[in-house]
């Protein structure tokens, strides 16, 4: 049994956290916020969409499964897969994701203007053709997050709402950690902290390259238009919670993020209402931009960095890879 240590109480974090007690470890996870920085700004779709790398994609691949393995063991379990349709844009190749997807064993089916309003007749604007991506999902993330955080508790991890301020580090190799109410021994210290890694790695003199990009997400009143699916239109994402409310999010195509939010829920909400009948009435509840991580070569980062017992846990597709990232941390 070893003891380790987690810092982050995100999505990532809560689920190594999750796997880490089921597998008998000790496991003790530090933050002074749980529930995580990006996690909660997180749009929430899962998906193996990622066609320009098969590598990458064939770990999301693995994720879904494991997501679907999860939601048929415990239906509580708080995603849902009724598929994603997805419009032709610039950064979706329609093509090559069909093709990504028949190679996975992943249902995959092109639409025309006419069969997407059969699936969804309350699209407004319907564009010449879609891909449905027929085994994608999508969830709360802060339903998600809870839910992997007790089930760690569950298995015995506890949760300490405290801040890592200082790592010790004797021979090369992790001793303790050091929080406001004292010293913690620790053999293994995992960084899932999101958009904090580089601060935290600054307490050890190493560093890792990001390249964080802002995010929009906007949960809505309930509205009369109905979409079983996820939508991935040019301009916005969309699917529909249970309480008949939207979550719609957005990024800002690489310029700055928006700092007026008035101005950004009435561009929600023209956004949504060019896509979907029946919203005219609604309204934005919530609006948030929240920084996402991303290592500076767009792709995971995942494994022992610097000292010994030190493990390094970043990637932007935080809620679609946490449960194999679980498995393979632990």
């Amino acid at each position: 049994m070893a003891n380790v240590a987690i810092a982050g109480a995100g999505v990532l974090g809560s689920a190594i956290a999750w796997r880490m007690a089921q597998a008998a470890h000790r496991v003790r996870v530090f933050d002074p916020a749980p529930g995580g920085l990006a996690s909660p700004g997180s749009f929430a779709w899962l998906n193996a969409s990622m066609a320009e790398d098969p590598v990458y994609n064939r770990l999301r691949h693995d994720s879904l499964s494991l997501w679907e393995g999860l939601k048929v063991a415990d239906p509580s379990v708080p995603v849902k897969f009724p598929g994603a349709i997805l419009w032709e844009q610039d950064h979706f190749d329609l093509d090559a994701i069909a093709g990504s997807q028949n190679d996975l064993g992943r249902p995959a089916e092109m639409l025309d203007g006419e069969g997407l309003a059969g699936r969804e007749p309350d699209v407004a604007d319907l564009p010449d053709r879609a891909l449905l991506a027929g085994s994608d999902g999508y969830g709360d993330p802060e339903a998600i997050t809870g839910w992997f955080m007790a089930q760690a508790k569950d298995a015995g991890a506890e949760l300490l709402t405290e801040a890592i301020t200082k790592i010790g580090i004797s021979d090369g190799k992790l001793c303790a950690l050091n929080t406001a109410s004292g010293t913690h021994p620790a053999e293994f210290l995992i960084l899932a902290v999101g958009t904090k890694l580089p601060d935290m790695l600054a307490l050890v003199d190493e560093d890792l390259a990001m390249n964080n990009t802002p995010g929009l997400l906007a949960r809505t009143s309930p509205g009369q238009g109905q979409i079983t699916s996820m939508l991935a239109t040019p301009n916005v994402h969309i699917w529909q919670r249970e309480d008949q409310g939207y979550l719609i999010g957005a990024d800002f195509g690489g310029g700055p993020p928006i700092e007026d939010m008035e101005a950004g829920a009435r561009d929600v909400l023209d956004k949504l209402q060019s896509v979907l009948s029946g919203t005219e009435d609604c309204k934005v509840e919530n609006i948030t931009v929240r920084e996402r991580p991303m290592p500076a070569d767009g792709r995971p980062a995942i494994g022992p960095f610097g000292p010994d017992g030190l493990y390094v846990v970043s990637t932007h597709s935080g809620m679609t890879l946490a449960p194999v990232i679980a498995e393979m941390v632990t």
